[in-house]
Order: C-alpha cells, then structure tokens, then sequence
C-alpha cells in the first residue's frame, strides 16, 4: 500500500518551506531543521547510498542546525534523539521511535502533511518486512488518523483497515482492536451508524474477553460517537462519561470529554458543555483538540449572546491554520454567531467560505446546513432566539456537579 508523503524527496516539508515569506520566517529554521534530519535519515536507511564516513560527516552537519532551533524546546528535542538514533545501521528500532515520537510532535501541532511524511518513513523502514513491528504499527493508526483530521474519509476508512490487518497478522491485538474502534468512528462518520455500531460491539465483546477495561471502554466511547450521530443523545453523554476513567491515552480521554460536552450542548444543558470545553482547551496539548474546543465555546458563548467571549474565540481560531473540516466548522459557528449579533453580510460571507470548503472537503452535512443557513439569510429572515438554557436532569446532575469541581480546580478564575 502506498502511503502520502511516501517518498525520500519529503515534498510536504518543500512545500511547507516554500510557503513561507522568506528564511528569516520563524518557521524556515524548524522546518529546514526537519527536512534536514528526514534526509540524513534516508541515507543511513540505504547503506548503498553514501559511505559511513561520509555519513558521519552528514550526521555531524546536522546537529548545529537543530540547535538553532531557539524556541520550541520539545520540536528540537525531537529531533536531536532522531539524530542521535543513527546509529548501526541494522538497529532500526530506536530509529523508528524517534521518528514515531517526532511525528508525534507535529500532529499535536496540527502539521497533518509533515506528520504524514514522518509516518511514511516509519513504515518504510519495515518495507521488506514480512510482518511489522509495533512502531510501524502504531504509524499505520497515525496515518489513518491524520487522513481522518484532515476529512479524507475514504483515505482514513481503508487505513484504519491495513492497519488492523497488518497489526492482526503481526499478533498485535491491541493495535488491531484500536485500529477497528478507529475505523467504525470514520463509518459512522460516513454515514453507516448501524454498521458501525456491529463493529463496535464485535470489538468490545473480543475486549471484554481479553479483559482489557481500556479496550473495552474505547469501544464504548467509539459508541457514544455513533449514539449521538444516531441521535440518542443521552446514551452518547453516559457512555462517554462512564468510558473516561478506564482510557489510558489522554488524548482518547479528551475526546471523551468533548463528546459529554457535545451531549450537555445539544441537550441545553450549556453550563456542563462549557465546564467541559474549558477543561479540555486548558489541558490538552494537541492543537486539534484544543481548536475544536475553541469552536465549541465560540458556539456557546454565541448561544449564550455573550458577544464579548464570541469575538475572543472568533479572533483567535482566524489566526490559525485549521483543517479542512475544523475551519468548516469554524466559519460555519462564526457566522450563526455573526447573524445573531446583528451583522448578516459579514455571516454570509463566513457561509460562504464554510461551503466552500465543506464542498471541497465533501463535508456533506455541514455543506447542507451552510446551503440551508445562506437561503435563510437571503430571505432575510432573522436569526433564532437564543435557546433557553437548562438545568441538568436528576440524571445527569451528577456528571454535570463533578465537570464544574473538575473546572474550578484547573481554571479557579475563570467565569462560571
């Protein structure tokens, strides 16, 4: 199976280089630093290529350039163990770490195209393997997950299924299970909620008989996700809710927090959605999941008619580089907000720009609701009243209790 970015040429990180104003742009050093290292990195993978003297010589160069890198002290870190990983060039393994830990880095940043390109050269190592190793493995899931961030579903759909094949045959069955969670999330996504539902339950049954609670409980979070596209609101809130205390991966648990978040908003409940989202954007580390829980607060705040806290979020999502699906989003969620705090041609052109990118990203619901939000602006119809806030019910009191002393403990001074 080919992979994107699976070439020794790393044309993203070209690309990337070429993008910006000039080398004195703050990027030019991390991303030269990187192409520099991937390509080093290439030539130790092919013994062919260069001798070891002048591979020494090349690994030497390296190093000034990666410690020119002046404020960004987890990328260079990063890339000073890749460089020092170079090691025999038989030991693939802490080479293939460092690369997996680098990749890592980037997609926290959101850099979705480099990310891609370092996953690719992990696996690469393993091109003449007849079964791959939990590194390799574990970048075919980063792979298929990037592909999903930047809303290629087919992409992402059949690389969630070469991963779990290939982890499978490898005897990795934890890979494999993560892999089908994985993967039903991006079929419900498309559209198949029942089949992925059956793929869930099949997953969770195997987890259960392996006992392992961390499987079990991201099957059930996968679930809620599939429960709430369904509809079933209050199932989706109390299985990601019960699923949270048994993920081990933050990242897994910051998303299950903002799928309760999700369940309180679409249930009224806005005060537990926004404990939530502060949570999550205060916490987490990884620059998608902290933009998602912007959108959701300028979208609350919005519904709350609290114009102040909507432009804050507003101004500082614009000045980012969001994915497609997120930046869907964003202007989808800036421009209701802008419609209801009275100014309808600036909404409209954030319309515009959400269906255009929802077209081009096959977004089909939010192109959908943007198509639908634009007729409504063109009729001259008002926005909506705000929706009345509502008070948890008896059977979410107590999640809703524990969100607001989870936010008083992280953010003591922030607004209730």
């Amino acid at each position: 199976m080919q992979f994107s970015g699976s070439t020794t040429a790393h044309l993203p990180f070209i690309a990337a280089l070429s993008a910006l104003s000039s080398d004195v742009d703050p990027d030019w050093t991390i991303i030269s630093a990187g192409l520099l290292s991937l390509r080093v990195t290439d030539a130790w993978a092919n013994p062919g290529e260069i001798t070891d003297d002048e591979l020494a010589v090349r690994i030497a160069g390296i190093a000034p350039v990666v410690d020119a890198i002046r404020d960004d002290d987890e990328l260079r870190d990063a890339l000073r163990a890749l460089v020092a990983s170079l090691g025999p060039r038989h030991e693939h393994t802490a080479v293939q770490s460092a690369l997996l830990a680098y990749g890592r880095v980037l997609e926290r940043r959101a850099r979705l195209e480099l990310a891609l390109d370092v996953y690719s050269s992990v696996v690469e190592l393993h091109a003449n393997d007849s079964f791959l190793g939990p590194n390799a493995i574990e970048a075919l899931l980063r792979i298929a997950e990037c592909h999903r961030h930047r809303a290629e579903w087919t992409r992402a759909e059949e690389m969630f299924a070469y991963a779990a094949d290939r982890a499978g045959a490898a005897g990795d069955m934890e890979a494999a299970l993560r892999a089908r969670c994985y993967g039903a999330a991006v079929t419900a996504e498309r559209g198949d909620a029942d089949a992925a539902a059956a793929q869930l339950a099949a997953v969770q049954a195997e987890a259960e008989r392996g006992r392992r609670k961390d499987l079990s409980a991201l099957a059930r979070h996968a679930l809620a996700h599939v429960e709430f596209l369904r509809g079933d609101v209050e199932r989706a809130r109390r299985l990601a809710f019960d699923a949270l205390d048994d993920l081990r991966d933050p990242r897994e648990r910051d998303r299950a927090l903002a799928d309760v978040a999700a369940a309180f908003a679409e249930l009224g409940v806005r005060s537990a959605a926004r404990d939530a989202q502060l949570i999550i954007s205060a916490t987490t580390d990884d620059a998608y999941v902290r933009w998602t829980s912007l959108i959701n607060l300028m979208e609350l705040a919005a519904g709350d008619r609290v114009q102040p806290a909507f432009e804050q979020y507003r101004h500082t999502l614009a000045a980012q580089r969001l994915p497609p699906r997120l930046a869907g989003y964003f202007h989808f969620y800036a421009a209701a907000g802008l419609h209801a705090f009275g100014d309808p041609h600036t909404a409209r052109d954030e319309y515009r720009r959400a269906l255009g990118i929802a077209t081009r990203a096959r977004l089909a619901q939010l192109a959908h609701e943007a198509e639908a939000a634009l007729r409504k602006l063109d009729a001259a119809l008002p926005p909506p009243d705000a929706a009345p806030a509502r008070a948890p019910t008896p059977a979410t009191a107590s999640i809703a209790g524990a969100l607001a002393r989870m936010r008083e403990s992280v953010l003591p001074d922030s607004p209730c």
